[in-house]
């Protein structure tokens, strides 16, 4: 994993190896990577713990505010593709390329930004719940509300619905849409931004899968995932979230043997890192106390990360500085 920081004018990320069975969380010294924070970075992709991409608004490759202790970067330039009055949203990240979304009510554009062009595609079939992309095709999930109907009667009152449709976009620009479920229940997706996490050719979310590569795409029920998440909810009894707080879906990262999930799980002052193995809770992390607020206050730039079996066993304890993200890279 990478941890990142942000202190004063620096960002940094510092690598950190974490054996799930073993419990133990080995985290580096010094940072594999720096940079100034007035830098125009616009996104960071990390291939693997050595090897990142550096997506920057100009060309800064000679500049000596970018430092690197063990890790490759690559830099890529968006100067000559980026206008200058687009700041992109990002969604998803490759080696190569940005995806970003500017979202309507209805509609979404997604442009695709490499180092020489700018392609952008049209969705106006729904309301973006996420993106992701494969060597070939870049997949939007949106989802269209679906006409409220008053009930009969006081006992007869039914949830709000939408239909979740998957928008394919191929190479040459053309686009498929497929229907995923014409019924999936509102109250799920009740975020103020949402951005439901892509891996490994799957969106992961609610308690589902969904397999962007089949023939007919349906939610498929994440059930022991859903069983790992309850055994992590066991584990201590922090502050669950109140009805008004805000909280967010969780990221998933296929690394390896495992399917990682970051994201605060249980309640507004911790973060859950849970590794799963064939669908099965293998192991867990909580940070906390933690908070998402940013800049991190001064009350909280301390941490301790707790590392637990696959039954909510505690098995060591970690006092670090407090970081703003846990990034997974795409290998190992």
């Amino acid at each position: 994993m990478i941890f990142k920081y942000e202190t004063g004018n620096q960002v940094s990320y510092v690598k950190a190896l974490w054996s799930p069975e073993k419990g133990t969380m080995e985290i580096g010294k010094e940072p594999i990577l720096s940079s100034s924070a007035s830098l125009p970075i616009i996104a960071v992709h990390w291939e693997s713990p050595d090897n990142a991409t550096i997506f920057t608004r100009e060309d800064i490759s000679t500049t000596s505010e970018v430092k690197t202790n063990g890790a490759t970067v690559d830099m890529v330039s968006l100067a000559n593709s980026l206008p200058s009055y687009y700041e992109p949203a990002v969604a998803y990240t490759t080696t190569q390329v940005i995806y970003a979304s500017e979202v309507g009510e209805q509609e979404t554009t997604v442009s695709k930004i490499t180092a020489s062009r700018i392609q952008q595609y049209q969705a106006d079939n729904g309301t973006f719940l996420g993106m992701g992309a494969t060597d070939e095709q870049a997949y939007v999930l949106v989802g269209k509300h679906n006409q409220y109907k008053l009930p009969e009667t006081a006992t007869d009152v039914q949830p709000a619905t939408m239909s979740i449709i998957l928008d394919i976009i191929n190479p040459d620009g053309s686009i498929i849409t497929k229907t995923v479920t014409g019924s999936y229940d509102t109250s799920m997706l009740v975020l103020p931004q949402i951005n439901i996490h892509f891996t490994d050719g799957s969106f992961y979310f609610g308690g589902f899968r969904l397999d962007v590569t089949a023939q007919e795409p349906k939610l498929i029920q994440t059930t022991s995932i859903t069983k790992g998440f309850e055994i992590i909810s066991t584990a201590t009894k922090l502050q669950p979230f109140e009805f008004y707080e805000e909280g967010s879906f969780p990221t998933y990262t296929k690394y390896g043997d495992y399917l990682v999930c970051i994201g605060q799980t249980i309640g507004p002052t911790e973060l859950t890192i849970a590794a799963f193995k064939n669908d099965a809770l293998s192991a867990f992390s909580l940070l906390t106390p933690y908070t998402m607020i940013r800049p991190i206050p001064e009350n909280a730039q301390n941490t301790t990360i707790y590392t637990y079996d696959s039954n909510a066993k505690q098995l060591k304890n970690y006092h670090i500085e407090t970081l703003v993200q846990v990034i997974v890279p795409d290998s190992p």
